[in-house]
């Protein structure tokens, strides 16, 4: 029932790092690309196009959850507020130098992922169970509600996960400068995951700043090697099938002899927002380039990128 976002997707997604060596474009992007030459810039090729990998561990805290379909499921609350998510995601990115300092890209991706929560507590409000007008089955309800609370220590402990799939699809903007060798970039994005195996949505904002050092060799070969840090903002709002949860058998057996179609809702969002990135990227001609980046921190990430310029 806890998961991240896709997390996760365009936090890495690096366009080309600051001024890259390159052969004049006939094109009429970058705007103000002539002047940029004029003054003794390099630019890259103005068009983009990298195919990226990601994995990503993230914890998540679960702010609400509710269960609906039985009067005792709706009094029944579940205290699981941690969550470990663990997965990856491939993403096709397309990107424009639309000015010597700015870049602008969309993202399309797919991402796949495992979230793995523990109970803490489980325990269920006899006031709160909602009368059926029938007063027979209202004591029935109530007595399952008492059954509940005296054999909850059972579930106490217990793990439950969810696989998540999704499409993922975004857009972002990278503005990037540089004096000399060093260079210098804030990176900043929008992703919208749509879950397929539960009804939800994963939203994230990522703003990511990096400087670092380059080296220019022969043959438009180049080395890049930067560091920095990395705020995502993932909130995400789920909605399913109570038998889709992998919650332990026992509560499964109750959840299908109460209410086989039961429903549930979770509210909840990925509780690290920082953490430090360092990364690599290497250029082996004016048009091919490779990029290897790590998250470290709470949060942890492994991206790698190859890219193409036209």
């Amino acid at each position: 029932m806890h998961l991240l976002r896709n997390t996760f997707t365009g936090s890495a997604l690096l366009c080309s790092l600051a001024v890259m060596p390159s052969v004049a474009q006939e094109s009429m992007f970058p705007i103000w690309g002539d002047e940029a030459r004029a003054r003794g810039y390099t630019l890259p090729k103005p068009y983009g196009l990298s195919l990226s990998y990601m994995d990503m561990s993230n914890p998540i805290q679960v702010h609400s959850i509710g269960l609906f379909g039985h009067p005792v499921l709706e009094a029944l609350e579940i205290d699981a507020p941690d969550a470990d998510f663990e997965g990856d995601n491939i993403t096709l990115r397309g990107d424009l130098w639309l000015f010597p300092f700015l870049n602008v890209y969309g993202i399309l991706g797919y991402t796949t992922g495992d979230s793995t929560a523990t109970i803490r507590d489980l325990s269920c409000d006899v006031n709160n169970v909602a009368s059926t007008g029938n007063p027979f089955q209202d004591a029935v309800n109530q007595g399952i509600c008492l059954g509940l609370n005296a054999g909850a220590d059972a579930a106490i402990g217990a793990p439950f996960a969810l696989e998540l799939k999704g499409g993922t699809y975004g857009a972002g903007f990278t503005l990037a400068g540089g004096v000399g060798n060093w260079f210098a970039l804030v990176d900043t994005n929008y992703t919208y995951t749509d879950l397929s195996i539960i009804d939800g949505e994963i939203e994230t904002f990522v703003s990511a700043p990096r400087v670092g050092y380059r080296w220019e060799f022969e043959g438009g070969k180049e080395l890049r090697l930067f560091a920095g840090a990395m705020y995502q903002k993932v909130d995400q709002s789920l909605s399913g099938n109570l038998v889709d949860l992998g919650l332990p058998s026992a509560i499964n057996d109750l959840i299908n002899s109460l209410a086989p179609d039961g429903k549930f809702e979770v509210e909840q969002s990925g509780t690290s927002r920082w953490n430090t990135v360092i990364g690599a990227q290497y250029a082996l001609s004016r048009d091919w380039e490779v990029l290897f980046e790590s998250g470290f921190g709470a949060r942890r990430t492994t991206f790698i990128s190859l890219g193409r310029r036209f």
